[in-house]
């Protein structure tokens, strides 16, 4: 199920009745999410060794890539073009990598069927700022203050995993929430936080989990996540 709001085209802001189509889905998977997928599969592997041949999967693609071959996965083809036209005399100076589904993917994509539902407000992280390194967006110093800007940010209601947390980049079984006592502003656009303990030099990223939906709205039924794509470092 693909579920879709309808908005007004910013490319055609004079026809009022225009409208694109815009994928609202909010559940967005994760190598962590496919490793733990694989260790429940009861094939012999744990969850960090599910996560390493990943991640060693990714580095030989790399590798093939980066020599300038193509790859053929199962779900998709990745492989070199040249775009442009030249001139007599002319030579082009990069190639760019395309993407072609295989028949698999696109079979997976035919089976959803879409859904209209009503637009709700969005969860986003801006940037955040350690307020002890004076830095945004790189460092998060453990027992420091550390403020988190965003739209709807607010921490609130009861359902298990709301809050906010940070998860290790090293460790898959490493997640620091952090303690309700420790969020010292909770607003909607800015929040105040005590840092949990964490490994110094580990590089670890922001989580936010929240049923708020806005001012003057209904809590939501189900709480929604942002993961914050910056990476931290831990400072002592």
């Amino acid at each position: 199920m693909i579920d879709y709001v309808l908005e007004n085209n910013r490319l055609t802001k004079d026809d009022p009745n225009d409208r694109y189509a815009r994928v609202v889905n909010v559940h967005s998977f994760t190598e962590q999410d496919l490793a733990e997928a694989i260790a429940k599969r009861n094939l012999g592997i744990s969850k960090p060794e599910a996560l390493a041949m990943l991640e060693a999967a990714a580095e030989i693609q790399l590798e093939w890539l980066a020599a300038g071959n193509a790859v053929n996965l199962k779900l998709a083809h990745y492989h070199y073009g040249i775009p442009g036209s030249f001139k007599e005399g002319e030579h082009p100076t990069e190639a760019v990598i395309k993407i072609t589904p295989s028949k698999e993917l696109a079979a997976a994509a035919k089976q959803n069927t879409l859904r209209h539902v009503e637009p709700i407000v969005q969860l986003r992280v801006d940037h955040v700022d350690d307020v002890k390194s004076g830095t945004t967006n790189q460092f998060i110093t453990k027992g420091g203050n550390v403020k988190i800007f965003g739209h709807n940010v607010k921490i609130a209601g009861p359902k298990p995993g709301v809050g906010i947390e940070f998860i290790s980049l090293e460790d898959p079984e490493a997640i620091y929430p952090v303690p309700a006592v420790d969020i010292v502003v909770n607003n909607p656009s800015e929040l105040l936080i005590v840092a949990p303990q964490m490994v110094t030099d580990e590089p670890v990223q922001l989580k936010i989990t929240t049923q708020y939906a806005g001012t003057g709205n209904k809590p939501l039924k189900d709480p929604r996540s942002v993961i914050f794509d910056k990476i931290f470092t831990v400072k002592a």
